[in-house]
């Protein structure tokens, strides 16, 4: 049974995110204990060396025979489901031609390359963002499902079915399965509302566009004048860049001043339910697995949570990555920026992410940073009436140099929740009300 089939639970969902979580976690708890199983592990053998060929070729795994994720599928997927409802390892995993004997390192090892070939071109399940594409926005780190992933519609099935069951195993066993799939598609997976919020979190042009477009007579354009101005059909393009109708006969369909709206209706609502079909192939895999009625009495972080865990954002790595302007390490605003992101909970340093970089997590190594953190002096006094800055296209922080702190901590965490939108990426009136600009 999925999610839509219990009525009870989506009562219960509507208010999922005001029920103690306390009382749910000790529910869901009871209810893994009650269906887990043991026994005997399954065994399994993977050929790295195999997939890192594969890679190195830049060759994209359209089978899922290379990747470490599709030999998984092709070993494990026909495997009773029981196997993956266990609280320790699913598999005893031996790695071809390697001496390493799997005491549990080499099973954990396997979610992480899991999550990375998933985030990646290696095996085509998944995509970037559009904001990751245009560089705006939050959550360009952000992965979504790819609604087209293989020829075969079968195997499509099978793939995000096998997903599902892995990301069931990865909540049973806390051995994380780190995605960074975009909340959109998390709040898809508990069958909870989405919004135009959502979708602006995926693609913000889009959804700026489609705002312009039902304003477009508030900057002067007439009936007259739209056909002129917009050549627009009911068509609309997918995230992984098919020409969909949104209506029948669209590509045909000419949009008029009059029927505007309804195309920004029509385009906003299936890019939010682009994905529904490849959502419900990973549902019927955690099914399998994990007792879905009682996944209303969680939210979409929750889950997310529960399938990724808290991912923590490490200083030293960011400090490692770091180059100063116009500042050194050693001076003091400098030295206790550094402290107070040290003193911060893992979700404010997330928050800190997106703040300067429109991210929530970090490379795993430094090797794997696209551009180092830029520390840059605020020139500005008095410097304590002044918030930091961010450039988030360029990940970069104008930090002024306060006389404390104490209130460079506060100036900061006002800023991170409260300037998201706020930085040097374009917004000139809000650079102004910061002080930044002139």
């Amino acid at each position: 049974m999925l999610f839509g089939q219990f009525k009870l639970s989506a009562m219960i969902g509507a208010c999922r995110g005001l029920i103690f979580q306390a009382l749910k976690k000790g529910l869901w708890d009871d209810c893994l204990k009650r269906t887990q199983r043991s026994g005997v592990s399954l065994e399994m053998t993977l050929n790295r060396p195999k997939a890192m060929r594969h890679r190195a070729a830049g060759l994209v795994d359209t089978e899922a025979r290379t990747t470490l994720f599709g030999q998984a599928f092709r070993q494990l997927n026909s495997s009773e489901n029981h196997h993956f409802r266990r609280s320790d390892n699913v598999y005893y995993v031996k790695f071809l031609g390697e001496n390493a004997e799997d005491a549990g390192g080499p099973y954990r090892e396997t979610f992480a390359q899991y999550a990375s070939e998933l985030h990646s071109a290696q095996i085509p399940m998944m995509l970037r963002t559009a904001n990751a594409a245009h560089n705006v926005g939050v959550g360009r780190e952000k992965w979504v499902v790819n609604p087209s992933a293989f020829a075969s519609v079968r195997l499509r099935r099978r793939m995000f079915t096998f997903l599902g069951k892995v990301m069931g195993a990865s909540v049973r066993s806390k051995d994380f399965l780190a995605l960074d799939l975009a909340g959109l598609l998390w709040k898809l997976l508990v069958n909870d509302g989405v919004s135009v919020d959502d979708l602006e979190g995926v693609d913000k042009m889009l959804v700026q566009s489609m705002s312009k477009m039902r304003s477009i007579d508030q900057v002067g354009v007439t009936e007259d004048m739209f056909e002129d101005i917009v050549l627009e059909t009911f068509t609309t393009l997918s995230t992984d860049n098919r020409v969909v109708e949104i209506k029948p006969h669209g590509a045909s369909i000419a949009v008029t001043f009059s029927t505007r709206v309804e195309f920004a209706d029509l385009v906003e609502h299936f890019r939010l339910h682009e994905f529904d079909t490849v959502v419900r192939y990973v549902q019927e895999g955690l099914a399998k697995v994990l007792p879905l009625n009682l996944m209303s009495l969680f939210t979409a972080t929750e889950f997310e949570s529960m399938v990724c865990g808290c991912p923590e954002v490490d200083v030293d790595l960011l400090a490692q990555c770091t180059e100063y302007s116009s500042c050194a390490a050693t001076d003091m605003h400098i030295v206790w920026f550094w402290s107070t992101l040290r003193k911060f909970s893992h979700e404010e340093r997330s928050a800190f992410l997106r703040f300067v970089w429109g991210r929530s997590r970090l490379p795993h190594s430094v090797a794997e940073f696209p551009q180092w953190f830029k520390l840059q002096s605020f020139n500005k006094s008095p410097a304590d009436t002044y918030l930091p800055v961010a450039h988030t296209c360029f990940f970069a922080l104008e930090l002024p140099s306060y006389t404390s702190e104490e209130l460079l901590m506060k100036k900061l965490l006002y800023a991170i929740y409260n300037c998201q939108e706020i930085d040097a990426d374009g917004d000139s009136v809000a650079a102004n009300q910061l002080g930044w600009e002139e």
